[in-house]
């Protein structure tokens, strides 16, 4: 009882002082990367921290992630480029990939640029919500790995073996349902 209020009045103080938010989730973004005993690069000037993971355990797909203080819109985001170029002809079914993804994510979105040829998946939640608990920075870089590992496989498979979105979709719900057994 007494831990719950102390909680609650630690919240209450973070809420008065809320115009300090952007460098309190800084701050504490850094040192979540720091802690986490990965190498990372860190950007003071524009806010963000990228760093490269493997999806697999080979090591033979690493792809760049990047955490951001989006200020313009006040919020965290995490960012990791699944494709940069990809061949135009396939762009229907990209877009057809990236809207069945969109349509089942309740955290981000799989975002196509046709004109750059960029396939990328966004996560961005408020920068209150990582004020104000600080796990939730943790909780957003480990969702945001964990999904981009189905979305890489999912567009290498269309993007590398051009297989039908529709298949692809019905493969990954497969390969779900057996990590959740």
């Amino acid at each position: 009882m007494i831990k719950k209020i102390k909680e609650n009045f630690k919240i209450w103080r973070k809420l008065k002082d809320i115009k300090n938010r952007k460098e309190h989730v800084w701050t504490t973004l850094k040192k979540y990367h720091k802690e986490s005993g990965n190498n990372y690069g860190t950007y003071e000037k524009e806010k963000y921290i990228e760093i490269c993971f493997s999806l697999d355990n080979n090591n033979k797909v690493v792809k760049k992630y990047i955490h951001h203080i989006d200020e313009q819109n006040d919020s965290l985001k995490s960012i990791v480029y699944i494709s940069e170029g990809f061949d135009s002809d396939k762009a229907k079914d990209i877009l057809i990939l990236a809207s069945h993804f969109n349509s089942l994510m309740n955290k981000g979105h799989v975002i196509v640029n046709t004109d750059k040829e960029t396939i990328c998946m966004e996560y961005r939640i408020p920068l209150l919500i990582p004020y104000l608990y600080e796990l939730e920075i943790h909780n957003q870089c480990h969702d945001h790995y964990n999904h981009s590992r189905d979305i890489v496989w999912a567009f290498n498979r269309l993007l590398i073996f051009d297989e039908d979105p529709i298949f692809i979709m019905v493969d990954l719900m497969k390969k779900i349902k057996e990590r959740v057994k």
